[in-house]
């Protein structure tokens, strides 16, 4: 049993409800659910009550519900003691982020992480997917947190979190009604890309690749190097384009930006912390990756 699903279950039991804790912890709910039927699994007992409302606990469920509590108490109190012993909070940690993740997510992570060790030096530097892993092989940063495809022996690669990948469309009437497009959609409308190098465009050309497509194909109106230069140009009706849902969050609340779906492909993007096999701040690292994956303990803007 691992702690992510104690944290988990909690979540899923305060919010009376699968979906809503998928969303706040940047989770897909069959991978909520298969969490909690794991641990139904192992404990051989029904933990919820499925109701078309949502679920409640059962007599087993408030019992493991209780003892979550106490045994993330513990595990809490029992990291802040080997903090001591190993003096953590005297250590500086480079962070190196995509763009995606490092303008939109991590900056309260690394507030809510500094409230926890209120000494440690942490410095976040942004740059496409591509930069951060050099940055990483060339030890300018301790950690990378980035998107896309990671493959090289002298990396290790630890999945922390997931998101959606989203396309991203004017407030305006020839799409409020839009719920989902595909790709033959995709391939009529201007669409505005992120550099080479960016991890959602390589996330994108491994998707359509996959479906015999080549980026070249569609109707490229711009290329653009931040996020926020695409949300803008889009905003201002040039073009649609896709995104993390996470970079877009503020946008689609206030209406700025429209959200819709991509029929028939997979939209799940996993976000991985990278970092030489060989760290120079150990501990720290280590907890920080550990703090990432943990969803009882990051927190997103």
């Amino acid at each position: 049993m691992q702690i992510s699903q104690f944290e988990i279950f909690i979540m899923v039991s305060r919010l009376k409800s699968f979906s809503k804790a998928a969303k706040l912890l940047y989770m897909t709910q069959p991978a909520i659910s298969n969490h909690i039927q794991s641990m139904e699994n192992y404990y051989g007992a029904k933990l919820f009550n499925r109701h078309s409302h949502g679920v409640s606990l059962t007599k087993a469920g408030e019992v493991v519900y209780a003892h979550a509590q106490k045994i993330l108490s513990l595990h809490d109190a029992m990291e802040k003691e080997i903090d001591q012993v190993l003096n953590i909070n005297k250590q500086n940690l480079v962070v190196g982020a995509s763009s995606n993740v490092g303008n939109y997510a991590l900056p309260c992570s690394i507030w809510t992480f500094k409230e926890k060790y209120p000494e440690v030096n942490i410095r976040l530097e942004i740059a496409n997917s591509t930069a951060i892993i050099q940055q990483v092989l060339d030890n300018k940063v301790h950690l990378g947190v980035v998107e896309g495809p990671v493959e090289h022996k002298d990396l290790n690669v630890t999945q922390v979190f997931s998101d959606q990948l989203i396309i991203i469309a004017p407030p305006i009437n020839k799409w409020l009604n839009r719920d989902s497009l595909t790709l033959e959609d995709l391939r009529r409308e201007s669409l505005i890309i992120r550099e080479e190098g960016s991890g959602i465009r390589q996330i994108c050309e491994q998707i359509i690749a996959e479906k015999g497509i080549a980026l070249q194909e569609f109707n490229i109106a711009a290329e653009m190097g931040s996020i926020d230069a695409i949300k803008s140009a889009v905003e201002s009706g040039l073009g649609i384009s896709i995104t993390s849902r996470l970079s877009v969050q503020k946008e689609i609340r206030r209406g700025s930006l429209l959200a819709i779906d991509i029929e028939g492909i997979p939209s799940t993007i996993q976000f991985k912390v990278i970092h030489r096999k060989e760290l120079d701040e150990p501990s720290l690292a280590t907890r920080f990756i550990r703090f990432l994956g943990s969803p009882e303990e990051r927190s997103f803007c």
